[in-house]
């Protein structure tokens, strides 16, 4: 099973477990709080896990090339033109199962998939699934 299949399915139970648990618990009833702020909330929910449905199939794609090329976090790091303080750069050798969500933004992550991917494409390395 490739990546963006796990990924997609994670998301999907994901936000039927949150549309589940609206529904059970009642805290975005209608009744309550209008049926504009329930849809408001049911779309919010569905933008924020595509977001990170998203952003943790560029990080497993990063990961993977940056592994592949057995690359280091300072070398991910020198690939980065504007590089903050507070980003911590992700770190190929240890593993990770999600994307940093609060400390490295999506930004950085499609500078460093675009610059990859064409190295890893030199080198022969299988494309990333």
């Amino acid at each position: 099973m490739s990546t963006k299949t796990k990924l997609t399915i994670i998301s999907i139970l994901t936000y039927c477990a949150f549309i589940i648990l609206a529904l059970s618990l009642g805290f975005l009833s209608p009744a309550k709080i209008g049926i504009t702020w329930t849809i408001f909330w049911y779309v919010a929910a569905a933008g924020i896990i595509y977001y990170l449905w998203f952003k943790n199939l560029v990080f497993q794609r990063v990961m993977y090339y940056s592994k592949a090329l057995k690359l280091a976090q300072t070398d991910l790091a020198k690939m980065l033109p504007n590089l903050k303080e507070s980003q911590v750069v992700p770190d190929p050798g240890k593993p990770a199962i999600i994307a940093p969500i609060f400390n490295f933004p999506l930004q950085g992550l499609d500078i460093l998939s675009a610059k990859l991917t064409p190295m890893a494409k030199e080198k022969g390395i299988q494309p990333f699934r």
